[in-house]
Parts: C-alpha cells; structure tokens; sequence
C-alpha cells in the first residue's frame, strides 16, 4: 500500500481528536441553487471571490475541533480561487491540525492528470479523489505514483453516494459488480483510500472485505442524502473500530440556514454542528465496538 504515512497521519490525528467526521467545503452561491449558500452580505462585503474564501477559512476555524480532516471541493472552489487562495485555505488546515483532502475526482489520461497533480501539490494537499474510469496504464498511473513518490492519500471512487451510482457502478462485470472490480483492481496497484457513500450499506462492508484493514475508507452521504451511519460504522470499519471517515459537507457548512440562525453566526453554527455529528459518530462507534 502505497501512502502509508499519510494513513498513520491521519489515524493519529483521528484518535486525538477521537473523531472519525469528515467536514466538506462546498462553498455554493447564488445562482448555484435555492439554499445553502454561502451568506450574501458576506459576498456583498468582501465580494464573490473574497466572500467564498472569507467563509471557507471561517468554516475552517470553526470545525477543525472535531475533524482530522477537511475536504474542499474542487468543483467549489477551483473555478473562483487562485493558486494563493488555496494554499491559504491548505495552510490554514494544516495549522488547526487537520489533514487537507482536495475532492478532484480526477478522471484523464495520464498527462492532463500529472497537470493536476502538479497544482494540487504546489498548493499543499495531502490527498486526492480520483476516478478509475481511465484505467492504470496513461491513466491513473501517475496517481499512484503521486501517493507513492509523495506519502499521500488518494481515494478511488467505488460506490459514490448519489441514487443513480448504482446504474453504472453496480454493472455486473464477469460475474461481479463494476464497483467491487473497482477495489480489487486499486487495492491491488497500492490505493490507500476508498469512497463509498454511506447510502450504500452493503457495498461498504465488501469493500472493506476486499482490502483488509489498514486503508481508509471514506463515506459520504452523512447529512440532506441521508445516509446509515450506524450500519456504515458497522460495515466500514475495520476490526478495531476505525479506518472510516464519515464525510459531511452542507449540514455542516450551512448549519445556520437549518438551524435558522442568523448569517453573522455561520461559523459558530458550523462548530455546534460539526461536534454533535462528532459525537453522534462516537456514540454509535460504542455502540458497535464498545
């Protein structure tokens, strides 16, 4: 397994922060859709670009207490930002002692992602989601070699958390399903991470059979897609009780809306959501393993 030092990084600090939460930065505005959004004055204050990185730092401040690390999207984010910001937005993870996972989804030929990889490691990640579509050879090649040559994470997307992943990803491919080829195939060249959405219950606990207990799993769907994360924490895990990460993005980051809090009170409802996740995660983990 390649990237073993960025999984023991990350145990280390899930066990210092007894937390096995993830929190996502998807920092949506207007025109994105009809809620969770980043709040409007702060836009109008510090304008589009200003006010997306004011509140992606602000989250960041806020949740680090209760998560080792913090996933932005790059699909949020990357379109907006500069280089600059997000090196800030890294650097600020890393000083509240979080690890920084870009959500990239890479999914090219090998050169196009290298490109990737390239800015993704200038602005400091620690790891990277990626799709197996493109295959090893002059496609994800690179990837692994990034882990390997770098100690860093990359997680390849199995079973994603949307309804329609079954569609594609649950395609029986001699005699088993696409997702399950998936994990053979990544555990097999070295991945050290795996997403499977916390929506589907039974491809966690065969993904997690399939590459034993050290790499990580994470699982998205916590939240608005109304994920399991009792049975995910069940399946998921490994025989001691960790190696899943319970991924949340808009309940956390939006906490203000749902609460119906002010706007000023962002980052605080942001905070008071993300440790009752932490520990609402904890309490089922007792439950499982005691």
């Amino acid at each position: 397994m390649f990237g073993e030092g960025f999984v023991e990084r990350y145990l280390e600090l899930s066990r210092e922060k007894d937390s096995i939460l993830c929190v996502g930065l998807d920092p949506a505005v207007r025109g994105m859709r009809e809620r969770y959004l980043v709040p409007q004055p702060l836009i109008e204050r510090h304008g589009l670009r200003g006010g997306v990185k004011r509140f992606c730092l602000d989250i960041i401040e806020a949740v680090a207490p209760y998560t080792a690390m913090i996933k932005p999207n790059a699909q949020y984010l990357t379109y907006i930002l500069t280089l600059e910001d997000l090196r800030e937005m890294v650097e600020a993870i890393h000083e509240a002692d979080c690890l920084a996972l870009l959500d990239a989804k890479l999914s090219d030929i090998s050169s196009t992602n290298q490109a990737a990889l390239h800015w993704i490691g200038a602005a400091g990640f620690d790891a990277v989601t990626f799709s197996p579509y493109p295959g090893y050879d002059g496609g994800c090649d690179v990837i692994y070699r990034w882990a390997e040559e770098g100690d860093k994470g990359i997680f390849v997307l199995c079973r994603m958390s949307n309804p329609g992943a079954r569609e594609i990803q649950g395609l029986i491919v001699e005699d088993e399903p696409l997702y399950i080829r998936v994990a053979r195939e990544a555990h097999r060249r070295g991945a050290n991470g795996y997403v499977v959405g916390c929506t589907a219950i039974e491809e966690l606990g065969a993904v997690r059979e399939i590459i034993g207990e050290e790499p990580l799993i994470l699982s998205p769907g916590l939240g608005p897609q109304g994920g399991d994360p009792a049975a995910a924490i069940k399946l998921g895990s490994n025989s001691s009780g960790e190696g899943l990460i319970v991924a949340s993005s808009r309940s956390i980051d939006y906490a203000y809306e749902v609460r119906g809090l002010s706007w000023e009170r962002y980052a605080e409802a942001a905070a008071m959501e993300a440790e009752r996740r932490r520990d609402e995660l904890n309490r089922l983990r007792r439950l499982v393993f005691g």
